[in-house]
């Protein structure tokens, strides 16, 4: 049972621990497919940020064609830097008219910059082109219309351009930047306090981009891995908590079902094979001595793990379902080792245990347990058979026989918990069976209640017409022996004298001293019947 009980738990809380990593990482895909999909949003808005710079400066570029500043004059330098002034993401303007180079400011400064600028990437314009610088600075970039006669060049302050969009919460960890199509880099954001996972190569699998379909650029964005995972976190710990616990019932549920409840038959079947029933002994007194003159076995279910499963609880299960048969023979070999040698020494003792009906009037089971008696060496002149009164006797002639089978044997038979069964009086007349024993229902009374006395008056006054011995079971009280003796009954048994004990105890029993006798003179509450104990039945047989 125990075994069980820690395969279950063990089935459960691996079943809760796979659901719990599986909901975490569920949970844990959808977030990093939620953030990743904030991080493509991200440089989306990058991109449009660097586009709407970009067409503002092709508008401006466009009007400078219009308004036909297209050659280098004072005017149009002057005009140029009206124009800088007024669109506050262009830094510069250059113009080339085919025979000199002018600038709105420090044109020799911006010729030199764009002399390093080599590479020209084409928008879906050709007559638009993109560079960048190789240097450090990547603050800015140029845009280039290219004309028959003349090109003009703007060049864009990309400082800043970035800082607006970038979240609160992803300040200290996200990385940006913006670059042409040949790497070089337009825009940047990087962190005030770079982040030391920031500072590594950046990883593929936590990269997300977005490229302009109008311009030669393209905008990439990086977290580091742990903040992938945290930033969104709603996994919050009432929500953790919630999925513990759901986790463990559905584990719970599921090892139930896995194992479902426990099989009462296999469970059974189990105790027999592991030897978990074990036989317990019941001593019978007699009451005029004092003295030990038999014991009944009984089954009890000792589980590995030390529980005690009590008969009430077994004994229905085993004798519905078949198991009776295995039970009882089981019982008995054990009861070979224990009970044989105080049988051989003493063969006055009387051995009894119970018999299903459907078992005394089995044939079979009439060989086989002769089979089993003849085996242990039990001397068959001590060994009593009880027959319970749960089930009825169909055929009690077919009882009566049984009765003179198992007698030419030396096997007695015994009617146990007479009168409160199924067979009543009949089965009294009929069997010829050699003791009658006084259910605990009568004997309980008996001291303090007219009813059950004469109850019992009946009883005993049937069995000696019917020269059977009389043994009351369920002694709980001094009073009950003494009206017990009183009434003429010599021998009984219960928990006043001793409860079943394994054969250790009932070892100790058989020599101590010390036995409960019935104390103070016997009231003579009823005439004494003449009910004989088992020696004086044997010798009338």
């Amino acid at each position: 049972m125990l075994n069980r009980l820690l395969r279950q738990i063990l089935l459960s809380s691996v079943v809760a621990l796979a659901i719990i990593v599986a909901v975490h990482l569920i949970l844990g895909n959808m977030l990093v497919s939620w953030n990743k999909s904030q991080l493509s949003e991200l440089t989306e808005r990058s991109i449009l940020r660097l586009e709407l710079a970009a067409d503002r400066a092709v508008s401006t570029i466009a009007d400078i064609h219009i308004n036909g500043l297209n050659k280098c004059s004072r005017s149009t330098i002057e005009s140029y830097r009206k124009l800088i002034f007024t669109v506050a993401s262009i830094k510069d303007i250059r113009l080339w008219d085919g025979q000199q180079t002018c600038a709105g400011f420090n044109a020799d400064t911006v010729a030199k910059d764009l002399a390093a600028d080599s590479a020209w990437e084409s928008a879906r314009n050709p007559t638009l082109q993109f560079s960048a610088s190789d240097s450090a600075d990547s603050s800015r970039f140029n845009i280039r219309w290219t004309a028959e006669q003349f090109d003009i060049v703007a060049v864009l302050n990309s400082g800043g351009l970035l800082d607006d969009i970038i979240p609160a919460a992803l300040r200290q960890y996200l990385s940006v930047k913006v670059v042409l199509n040949n790497g070089r880099k337009i825009a940047t954001y990087e962190p005030d306090e770079p982040n030391s996972e920031i500072e590594k190569e950046w990883e593929p699998d936590f990269l997300v981009s977005a490229s302009s379909e109008r311009y030669p650029i393209t905008a990439y964005a990086h977290l580091p891995t742990s903040v992938l995972w945290s930033w969104h976190n709603f996994l919050s710990l009432k929500l953790e908590l919630l999925i513990t616990l759901s986790s463990l019932l559905i584990g719970f549920l599921i090892s139930r079902v896995v194992f479902g409840p426990p099989d009462p038959v296999n469970e059974i079947d189990r105790a027999l094979v592991n030897g978990e029933f074990v036989p317990f002994y019941q001593p019978i007194y007699a009451l005029n001595s004092g003295a030990i003159v038999g014991f009944e076995m009984l089954a009890r279910w000792q589980r590995n793990n030390g529980e005690m499963v009590m008969p009430a609880k077994f004994i229905p299960l085993v004798e519905n379902f078949g198991r009776v048969d295995p039970l009882t023979f089981s019982l008995l070999r054990q009861a070979s080792h224990d009970i044989v040698p105080l049988l051989q020494k003493d063969p006055s003792l009387k051995f009894t245990f119970n018999v299903t009906t459907d078992q005394f009037l089995s044939p079979r089971f009439f060989i086989d347990l002769q089979e089993i008696l003849i085996v242990g060496n039990f001397p068959l002149e001590c060994v009593v058979l009880e027959i319970t009164e749960r089930q009825q006797i169909l055929d009690l002639e077919m009882g009566r026989k049984m009765v003179n089978r198992y007698a030419a044997k030396g096997i007695r038979v015994a009617i146990d918990d007479a009168g409160t069964g199924h067979n009543g009086l009949s089965s009294i007349q009929t069997l010829e069976a050699g003791i009658l024993k006084l259910d605990k229902f009568f004997i309980d009374g008996i001291a303090e209640n007219q009813k059950s006395r004469q109850m019992v008056e009946l009883l005993c006054h049937l069995a000696t017409q019917y020269k059977m011995a009389v043994v009351a079971e369920g002694i709980e009280t001094s009073e009950q022996v003494t009206v017990a003796l009183a009434m003429g009954i010599h021998e009984a048994q219960g928990f006043y004298f001793s409860r079943p004990v394994p054969i250790a105890q009932l070892l100790e029993l058989m020599t101590s001293d010390s036995v409960k006798r019935p104390v103070g003179t016997t009231p003579r509450l009823l005439k004494p019947q003449s009910c004989p104990a088992l020696p004086e039945l044997a010798k009338a047989g």
